[in-house]
């Protein structure tokens, strides 16, 4: 291989230089810095450049001892001491250096310099290496420590316990080990010997025993045999695989292995750091006699999906004449080579050979169909989840991947409504099916069911926060209507009943404004206003959040809206801050799980309306604070305010989002009536959300674009009297191309409507077809959208060389005779 001289550095700039070794020194590259350093040191001696040189050193001196290169690490540890200032660093673990590269002589050099209490305190795990090393016959090193440590103090009696150990006198052998302190250097010996103790320590307190002895103890070694003997399956087979060749076979005689499992225990030994799924594979099938056939087919089967190449080895062994095992072999194959079309079709054989047999593989039938939901687009994986369930009914996963389904991935409140309810029969005590039922209970305004399932899910979960909140609302909600019936006597119970729900302390001080109304209609209006206004100043901070709120309970409970606000302060000149703007949209999200009645939460807004947009026009909000402000606007329905909110934000942060909630809030949420002009742009939105990994964005624009299509026009019974003829002519005329040609169509379009306008397009094509068509009758085929889509779909196909089976004269056939004709945006 041809090397790359290094560069050099002569000529450049000193600052230049020290930037880069101060780069390469942090980023650990010590051995690049050491270079640059001593570069910089031969034009200046810098204290700072003989600090950072002799780090590297050092840097790297450990580096090598952690790849067991004991004579290097000695080698750059002595440049190190080269350039650094006294106290050094590592002296211990240059002594471990010197001993483990064999030089004795600085090794014991160095010892005699160390003092006790350096020994003994700050060099612990030397000292372990040191008594390891002296207890295995190198005793030559106690002359050369300090004879007044506690190291030399401990050997003698290291050395008496295992000589009581070696002549089976455990009662002395213990005897010595209890006078060995918990610091002492031979701690992991005394560790080693006490699971010895046969009549004292059961296996479990032997494993944690052995457990203790840190991995770089020089004991460890004896520690992994011991504990290989003490454990059985995978946890041996682990540890046994740590020991070295000898280790392994005396711990394997010793546990009455036989000759295959030694064998086997070498073979996974000998490739422990390169596994491959090719190598499981043919070892589970050479050692089947140990594993058993079953286990080890069960395996293969496993492996297959990642080792393909194994089929034919399979087959040889374990399923020659098993049509449903070929089947799901080839399945397994297809789906590694993403080949999910024909892996479907392989899993559909093995279903039909399981049907023959049914109900006896009911639960595989079912296995399988949820295994292939995993390879197919959602709608569906759905599906086929579905089917599942004809199988397998009481699948609590499944279920709750179809509420997830029609609740988030494409909403359908009636079928979300009806797996709820399938679910529930089969799962009436499951915890996140009660709260889901609680809260499409709340959602849809019944609040007593809502709180049957609340008070079921507390008995369950008795913290559960979503059902404290819907029981809780459940008595403010009975606790209105008990005012507004004049049943004043049973107010207090509800409301004590609704304080002692331990919820946010801000919402339970509500219970304190509907006693003050509950006073007002009562007792004594005077009194009510005082607890009313108290209440209102208790929860809100700002002139506008308290009239919001008074309004919302006044309209609530039918009392005089003049008379409640009448004694509150302004609003007209009040700004809100961000805590109040974040406050009014938890205001508005916590009514709006409480009443039934959205319009009151808009007519509300309506009375606090100027000062709100003289807020969002003059105070500088954040982001994230108007996103949440647009999503509860959206949810009730108030477009003026969410076109006012999506404008500002549009010309500020111009994101897909906000383009989103501009045009939402200019077509009142409805998207039948958008322009081909705005699809596009919509379309575009859509692709820079992508770009920027903004998922929500995606989904919430597609579901827009989405719901256009499937009613493209808004028909009147002028036009239309069934409303099973209401068809997307769009799909009518392509809907029966794959959705690979007509995502490459699509992608063209876009890249199109981004170089040409609209209205360009339609004047070209206008030019390029009036030939074929009176151009009158074309000018007026333009002026429907549908149409402009369809054109532009042919166009392009056409640019594309696809053929989509439609002719232009087709197109012009099926809007000229059957489609009504709308006013075009443009024009």
């Amino acid at each position: 291989m041809k090397k790359t001289a290094p560069k050099s550095s002569a000529g450049k700039p000193e600052y230049s230089l020290e930037q880069n070794a101060l780069d390469q020194f942090a980023t650990a590259h010590y051995k690049e810095a050491t270079d640059l350093y001593k570069d910089l040191l031969k034009r200046s001696d810098n204290p700072f450049y003989r600090q950072q040189l002799a780090q590297c050193y050092l840097q790297r001196a450990l580096a090598m001892s952690t790849k067991s290169m004991p004579k290097e690490a000695v080698v750059l540890w002595e440049n190190y001491a080269e350039w650094a200032k006294p106290p050094l660093a590592a002296i211990d673990s240059y002594i471990v250096w010197l001993l483990a590269s064999k030089n004795p002589k600085k090794a014991y050099a160095r010892l005699e310099q160390l003092t006790a209490q350096q020994l003994d305190e700050n060099f612990l795990e030397l000292a372990t290496w040191l008594g390891f090393l002296l207890l295995s016959g190198h005793q030559e090193i106690a002359g050369h420590l300090p004879q007044d440590s506690a190291l030399i103090r401990h050997f003698g009696l290291a050395q008496e316990a295992l000589k009581a150990y070696q002549n089976h006198n455990l009662t002395g052998m213990d005897d010595a080990l209890k006078q060995l302190p918990f610091r002492s250097a031979f701690r992991d010996l005394r560790s080693l010997l006490k699971t010895q103790l046969t009549d004292a320590v059961s296996m479990e307190q032997t494993q944690t025993l052995l457990s203790k002895i840190p991995q770089h103890s020089p004991y460890r070694p004896v520690a992994d045999a011991l504990l290989a003997y003490t454990q059985d399956g995978l946890a041996f087979v682990e540890t046994a695989l740590k020991l070295d060749h000898n280790q392994r076979r005396i711990i394997a005689q010793a546990k009455g292995l036989s000759n295959l499992q030694t064998e086997l225990l070498d073979n996974l030994s000998s490739h422990k750091d390169r596994q491959t799924d090719k190598l499981r594979f043919n070892l589970a099938i050479q050692y089947q006699a140990l594993f058993g056939t079953a286990a080890a087919q069960s395996f293969c089967q496993a492996t297959l999906a990642d080792y393909p190449a194994g089929r034919k080895d399979y087959l040889k062994n374990f399923a020659q004449n098993d049509i449903f095992e070929n089947n799901r072999i080839q399945a397994l194959l297809c789906e590694q080579n993403r080949n999910g079309y024909d892996a479907i079709f392989f899993w559909r054989q093995c279903i039909k050979i399981l049907s023959a047999k049914s109900p006896e593989h009911n639960q595989k039938i079912a296995l399988i169909l949820r295994h292939m939901s995993a390879i197919v687009p959602s709608d569906e994986a759905i599906e086929l989840i579905i089917e599942s369930l004809d199988y397998d009914a009481k699948n609590r996963n499944s279920y709750l991947k179809i509420l997830v389904f029609y609740d988030q991935e494409q909403p359908d409140t009636a079928e979300y409504e009806r797996w709820l309810a399938l679910g529930m029969q089969h799962f009436p005590k499951d915890i996140e099916l009660l709260a889901r039922a609680a809260k499409s209970a709340s959602d849809k305004k019944a609040f007593k069911k809502a709180a049957t399932y609340a008070q079921e899910l507390l008995n369950i979960d008795p913290v559960n926060s979503l059902a404290k909140q819907l029981l809780f609302n459940s008595h403010l909600a009975h606790t209105r209507k008990l005012i507004k019936t004049k049943k004043f006597h049973l107010v207090d119970k509800e409301i004590h009943s609704a304080e002692q729900i331990m919820v946010d302390k801000n919402l339970r001080r509500l219970t304190d404004l509907l006693r003050g109304f509950s006073v007002w209609a009562n007792e004594n209006p005077k009194q009510g206003l005082q607890l009313i206004g108290d209440a209102l100043q208790k929860l809100n901070d700002d002139p506008i959040n308290i009239q919001f709120q008074a309004i919302l309970e006044a309209a609530l409970l039918n009392a005089p809206l003049a008379s409640i606000t009448k004694s509150l302060p302004p609003i007209k000149n009040h700004l809100l801050s961000t805590a109040q703007l974040a406050r009014l949209i938890n205001l508005i999200k916590q009514y709006n799980e409480q009443i039934s009645e959205s319009q009151i939460l808009f007519d509300a807004l309506e009375k606090i309306k100027a000062p709100l947009k003289k807020s969002l026009q003059k105070q500088d909000y954040s982001e994230d604070l108007l996103l949440d402000w647009c999503r509860v606007l959206e949810t009730i329905g108030h477009f003026e305010l969410l076109k006012h909110t999506a404008k500002l934000a549009q010309a500020k942060w111009q994101k897909p989002i906000w383009l989103y909630f501009l045009v939402y809030a200019e077509n009142l949420g409805n998207p039948t009536q958008l322009g081909i002009k705005t699809l596009f742009k919509l379309e575009d939105a859509i692709e820079e959300a992508r770009e920027e990994h903004d998922h929500k964005t995606v989904m919430l624009i597609s579901r827009f674009i989405n719901s256009h299509y499937q009613n493209p026009f808004d028909f009147d019974d002028e036009y239309h009297d069934d409303k099973d003829e209401e068809l997307n002519i769009f799909n009518e005329l392509f809907g029966h191309l794959p959705d690979s040609v007509a995502q490459r169509i699509a992608q063209k379009i876009q890249t199109m409507t981004k170089k040409n306008s609209p209205e360009q397009f339609v004047s070209n094509s206008i030019q390029k077809y009036h030939h074929r068509v009176d151009q009158k009758k074309l000018i007026k085929l333009f002026n429907n959208p549908e149409f402009l889509s369809a054109i532009a779909f042919f166009s392009v196909a056409d640019d594309l060389q696809i053929d989509v089976g439609v002719s232009f004269e087709d197109i012009i056939d099926r809007f000229e005779n059957n489609s009504p004709q709308l006013s075009f945006p443009f024009f």
